[in-house]
């Protein structure tokens, strides 16, 4: 029994082969379901799959694709790239980049890599002998010792790769300093008041009067437009979303009751036609033609509610019980009363030490942001510029030089602590993917070998993947908290941060913890045999490390790309969601004119972490390459879809997350070159003796030349990513060639000259005012006022009924004397008692198309 299951444990040890099949057909198997659901129903459910092709902005709107099984996927490949410019934004034309050029650089290497490397590698390799099977001769670490000399084609072939992935780089980040400086230099982005807007924080005590800040910023080219100063609103901003939560419970509360009294009135004329004839019911009705609520619901059965001081308890059973109705009117109305009286003495509130400054001349917020601004050490800085109202997080602007460092110590030690102990599942999910190779010391788990072979490649090839997708997916919720409570002034910055630590999360976790404990775990019987050699052993084996990525890539860009394409879980709380909780006609509009949107910060690390270990293995197991490339084209294709028919962008960074993610790109070159220098230097011939020691030296060459090429481009690139250069006007005039050194530059300002053509006509974005998307104009003069103070006073919106009840409350609610607003303008209930809309609410700002609400409703 023990020789059979010794046996089984060898031939299982090469098991990768069935673990990507069994992994590749389910996932397959779930794709094409997917994909054919997608295609059937793409055209059926218009608001889900092609939002885009009647709502929105009317220039940003796309043509809709064609619906045959087939054409819509060519005719979508065909679109141009830089049509998303104009549809989506700087940021998702970038993101399609990124896969793109990545996805079509791996497929390409794969070609040239695995011409070369698999013969160096599976001919005349350890095999057999060495317990290598399936996948595991496809790999770096199947060279024989005696054939220590093959070590040199991975080496050059390392040279080749990195120095053509590093050029990749330098490329797409030439192209985009270009686009961006076009943007910056758009006259439609100087137009912005965000544009020439500034976030000065910390700023000293005495500063903090107009006049003084007046007088330093009007130093700058242009003067300064305007200034806001912050100010200490208590519990201002408290009240604010105290009443929107109110407004919301009296809208479903009186939209209940209107529908309550449409049933009991649809009751009583019922009965009324069982016993009356047709001449006295319509006298009847004629006569009781104007209604109120209280003509069918008596007070003593109006819905109530509990309040108090605490909330949470008052909400169940400890606070006073109160008409809903009446409160929430009584108490919204205060509520209105007070910020009125609040925008009128201002000047009561006391500063804080934050403001923002509007100038002139977009050229003067670039060169104040550089500048030192006080002389007093820490005063007055960090600063931001191109500070969006909508981005704003106004509970961090008070906060001075020293609580924002403690912060940032605290969040960075919860974040290290998160590290740490996140690494015990993964570890877990890492063993669970080399399962069969511990079962030689660990004799309890010898019974999964009386699985059949299929559920065995599931359990270790397929449930690992699902269970660490899983587990990365709780990790941006409790990053972003850590963000914002760190201090961190906007969004846009806050979507930066979670980029760059979920990014460190996922390499730490979905790749290092991984590899390191699917290692051991394949050799841990040899190493507790040998100790000793526990280096050589592990340089043997990391390159079997690779067999769970192929699984794990292999699901992603198969069922989880065509996830994105289905988006089930969108469709079904679209329109089961939809029916069973909006109750109101604010609700109902909100869910159907509101468009998913991409959160970058937490889109990206999945993708540079897929980068990182595409680019460890490339060398090492080259058809990783194939994999990765193949899954990211699907990846682009689903993510080009969503992103021209469904997706909106109403917060475009101007494509600030791609440089980012550029350089998090270099994290899997030096991992790679550390990991090759690693195996080079622990390589044995056939003496045991070091074989590949000048290879070593050489990797660790490269990492010097690496570290070289990302200095010069970080310094090159970095600040022209931020910054609106001082010559940039000047610069645009000059007669220089394009072919000529500032050619890129040149193009760069030049663009924004360029005539608007129709993208389906000429196949590009000339124009690059295209790129600029403002949800509303924040040119006006309160623009940077908190929201509480800044925004316009909320209607109440409920739907006309055929009684006159909603009528009448909007009538009694006017003539009340209370400090409230209600219409019943664009909502009403139809024959079946369900509420339609053909408008906007009547207090939403931004005005949306004529039509746009006929055509569809």
């Amino acid at each position: 029994m023990a020789n059979t299951t010794t046996s089984s444990a060898q031939k299982l040890q090469g098991s990768s082969l069935s673990q990507l099949l069994s992994t590749l057909v389910i996932a397959a198997i779930i794709a094409i379901i997917q994909i054919t659901i997608f295609v059937i129903i793409r055209k059926r459910f218009k608001r889900i799959y092609e939002p885009k092709t009647f709502l929105g902005d009317i220039k940003r709107r796309v043509k809709p694709l064609p619906s045959a099984f087939y054409s819509w996927l060519f005719t979508l490949l065909r679109m141009p790239q830089e049509d998303l410019i104009r549809t989506a934004g700087f940021d998702a034309y970038f993101f399609a980049r990124y896969l793109y050029v990545h996805g079509l650089f791996f497929l390409c290497s794969f070609v040239v890599l695995a011409v070369i490397l698999f013969p160096i590698y599976t001919i005349d390799g350890k095999g057999e002998s060495y317990d290598k099977h399936g996948l595991d001769i496809l790999t770096f670490g199947n060279i024989l010792p005696l054939h220590s000399s093959r070590y040199v084609a991975p080496l050059v072939l390392a040279y080749f790769f990195i120095g053509a992935f590093l050029y990749l780089l330098y490329t797409e980040m030439k192209g985009f300093v270009r686009k961006r400086q076009a943007l910056l230099s758009s006259p439609i982005y100087q137009s912005r008041a965000s544009a020439a807007t500034i976030l000065v924080t910390t700023i000293p005590e005495a500063y903090m009067y107009e006049d003084v800040l007046f007088r330093i910023f009007n130093q700058f080219p242009g003067g300064v437009r305007y200034i806001w100063i912050n100010r200490n609103l208590k519990d201002l901003p408290e009240k604010a979303e105290k009443r929107a939560k109110l407004m919301e419970i009296l809208e479903a509360t009186e939209c209940k009751l209107i529908k309550t009294a449409m049933k009991i009135e649809t009751k009583r004329r019922k009965k009324l036609h069982k016993e009356m004839s047709s001449e006295i019911i319509e006298e009847t009705i004629t006569n009781n033609e104007q209604h109120t609520i209280h003509n069918y619901i008596p007070e003593k059965k109006r819905p109530t509610m509990r309040t108090g001081s605490v909330p949470v308890f008052s909400s169940l059973c400890f606070g006073k019980k109160v008409d809903t109705i009446r409160y929430c009117k009584e108490t919204i109305s205060k509520i209105n009363t007070e910020i009125e009286m609040a925008k009128a003495t201002l000047h009561n509130y006391t500063p804080i030490n934050s403001a923002f400054i509007q100038f002139n001349k977009q050229i003067a917020a670039h060169m104040a942001v550089q500048s030192v601004l006080a002389s007093i050490p820490l005063a007055m800085t960090p600063c931001y510029n191109d500070v969006k109202p909508a981005n704003i997080v106004w509970s961090n602007l008070k906060l001075t030089y020293y609580q924002k460092k403690v912060r940032e110590l605290i969040m960075l030690s919860a974040t290290v602590t998160l590290i740490i102990f996140w690494a015990i599942p993964v570890a877990f999910v890492g063993i669970l993917s080399n399962l069969t190779y511990l079962t030689t010391k660990l004799t309890f788990l010898q019974f999964i070998y009386n699985l059949p072979s299929v559920l065995l490649g599931l359990i270790t090839g397929l449930l690992p993947t699902v269970l660490l997708a899983i587990l990365m997916a709780l990790l941006p919720i409790v990053l972003r908290l850590l963000a914002k409570i760190s201090g961190i002034p906007t969004t846009d910055a806050i979507d930066r941060y979670v980029q760059g630590s979920y990014f460190i999360f996922q390499v730490v976790h979905v790749f290092l913890v991984v590899t390191i404990s699917s290692s051991i775990s394949s050799v841990i019987v040899l190493i507790i045999q040998n100790p000793t050699s526990a280096g050589t052993i592990l340089a043997a084996n990391i390159p079997t490390a690779s067999n769970f990525f192929f699984s794990f890539l292999a699901l992603q860009g198969l069922s989880i790309a065509s996830g994105v394409l289905l988006q089930i879980v969108v469709l079904i709380s679209f329109y089961l969601l939809g029916k069973l909780f909006d109750n109101t006609p604010r609700k109902k509009w909100k869910r159907y004119f509101t468009l998913n949107s991409l959160n970058w910060g937490t889109v990206y690390p999945l993708f540079t972490n897929f980068v990182v270990i595409t680019l460890v293995y490339s060398i090492i197991a080259p058809l990783m390459l194939i994999i990765t490339g193949v899954a990211f084209g699907l990846f682009y294709i689903a993510y080009l879809y969503n992103m021209l028919y469904v997706s909106d962008f109403p917060n475009d960074t101007g494509g600030l997350t791609f440089p980012r993610a550029i350089y998090q790109s270099f994290t899997g070159v030096y991992l790679m070159e550390i990991m090759l220098a690693a195996l080079f230097f622990m390589a044995q011939d056939e003496s045991g003796l070091q074989s590949a020691i000048v290879q070593g030296v050489l990797m660790c060459v490269l990492i010097i030349i690496t570290l070289g090429v990302q200095f010069v481009m970080s310094s090159s690139f970095d600040p022209l990513t931020h910054y609106l250069p001082v010559d940039a006007e000047e610069f645009s005039q000059l007669k220089i060639s394009v072919s000529g050194k500032f050619a890129w530059a040149k193009m760069a300002i030049s663009a924004v000259s360029r005539p608007v053509r129709s993208a389906y006509r000429t196949g590009t974005i000339n124009n690059i005012d295209d790129a600029v998307i403002e949800p509303y104009d924040n040119t006006m003069e309160n623009a940077y006022m908190h929201p509480a103070l800044r925004d316009r006073q909320p209607i109440v919106w409920i739907p006309e009924d055929n009684l006159g009840i909603a009528s009448a409350e909007v009538q009694s609610t006017r003539t009340s004397g209370l400090n409230i607003a209600i219409s019943t303008e664009g909502a009403w209930f139809d024959q079946n008692m369900n509420i339609k809309i053909n408008g906007s609410p009547p207090d939403y700002i931004e005005m949306l198309e004529n039509n746009a609400f006929s055509r569809r409703f």
